[in-house]
């Protein structure tokens, strides 16, 4: 019985495989995909750099004459203007020199009142013959001795007055003070060293690298303008702070180095920014973004469409039959999520964005628009 119920069995799977052999499965459905319509933007050429900030001056401040600290005129970390009273040396044994120096001149100023004095009777006298020629010739050395004394004594008096003011050290620019070094009742002279520094803020300069063939790419570029009879390229440097905010003010290149760095084939560029709310602090580390002249119209492609291969990088696209094609790409500059296309896409070419990883080339696809590009919700 068992082996008539299995051969039945067969039997039945059989006939129910041979019926099944007449209607052929569905093919599936092409895959779905989203593209992104290539198109025309205005676009600044731009290239990024890692740059440092300082100060255009950066001093620190030493005492010139000796004396004992009376006075500390500023905080620490303070914002101060050019002229501001810093420290003030005692002042009472240079008003006395002052006062000695005075006295001096004066003393010379009456010798000297005498001298000519004597002189003109000399020369009264001397053609009578009541006094000799050597008589003569020794009042008018008396009188230029007398005028070299008085010159002597002035010089004396100016030297005693710098001295005087030397006592009050004062800020030579705006600028912002570091920490003091010394203290009030501190005896101070040259050899003292730095008393404190002081950093001009406002502006800041920030300084990078770039490489000499850009330079010489740069000028060429600009000779050729200039020959045409068109403005050279204006290049608007920008900063990117840490934070990945962009600083609101825009600077001016300032100048660049006069030689190039022979280890590295650099020239050193600085840049010029304003600083009105000391937002920029010297020593600072950040990218340095250069613009080069005004928008152009440029193709985009978003980032998330590139894949890159030995070939180099691609994107895949949907033609008018829905099937998909390969196209190699020459990129340029980043644009937010976007590439810069210099060769091989065309405007209006329909880019895969979602569902690349399904597709290859010479397949067909359902293609979509897109909604909306990566990162397009969440950053604005």
């Amino acid at each position: 019985m068992k082996q008539i119920l299995s051969l039945a069995a067969c039997t039945v799977a059989l006939a129910l495989t041979a019926c099944g052999d007449s209607a052929e499965p569905p093919a599936p459905p092409p895959p779905a995909v989203e593209f992104y319509e290539a198109g025309l933007a205005d676009v600044i050429t731009s290239a990024e750099f890692v740059a440092r900030l300082r100060a255009r001056e950066d001093t620190a401040i030493q005492a010139q004459v000796s004396g004992t600290i009376v006075e500390r005129n500023f905080n620490e970390g303070e914002k101060v203007e050019k002229g501001a009273l810093l420290y003030r040396i005692d002042p009472r044994p240079f008003e006395a020199a002052l006062s000695s120096a005075q006295a001096q001149m004066s003393n010379a100023r009456t010798s000297l009142e005498v001298a000519q004095r004597n002189l003109a009777r000399g020369e009264e006298l001397a053609p009578d013959g009541y006094i000799s020629q050597a008589e003569l010739d020794k009042l008018q050395g008396d009188r230029d001795q007398a005028i070299a004394a008085v010159e002597n004594a002035k010089a004396a008096v100016e030297n005693a007055q710098i001295n005087l003011e030397f006592t009050r050290i004062k800020a030579p620019f705006a600028g912002v003070t570091g920490t003091s070094q010394v203290s009030i009742g501190d005896l101070v002279s040259p050899q003292t060293g730095v008393l404190v520094t002081l950093v001009q803020s406002d502006p800041m300069l920030a300084d990078f690298e770039v490489s000499e063939r850009a330079i010489a790419n740069a000028m060429k570029a600009n000779r050729e303008a200039l020959a045409q009879g068109e403005e050279p390229v204006h290049y608007t440097p920008t900063l990117l702070l840490v934070t990945g905010d962009e600083y609101p003010e825009k600077g001016e290149i300032d100048y660049a180095s006069n030689r190039v760095n022979a280890s590295t084939g650099t020239v050193t560029i600085t840049a010029r920014f304003p600083n009105p709310r000391g937002g920029l602090v010297p020593g600072q580390f950040v990218r340095l973004r250069l613009q080069r002249g005004e928008p152009e119209q440029r193709l985009l492609v978003p980032q998330q469409s590139v894949l890159e291969d030995m070939q180099g990088r691609y994107v895949f696209v949907v033609d008018g039959e829905n099937k998909v094609a390969r196209k190699n790409l020459t990129l340029g500059q980043r644009h937010g999520v976007m590439w810069v296309v210099e060769s091989g896409l065309d405007a209006g070419d329909r880019v895969i964005l979602n569902g690349i990883q399904k597709v290859r080339s010479g397949m067909a696809v359902t293609a979509t628009p897109a909604d909306a590009l990566p990162h397009e919700a969440t950053s604005g």
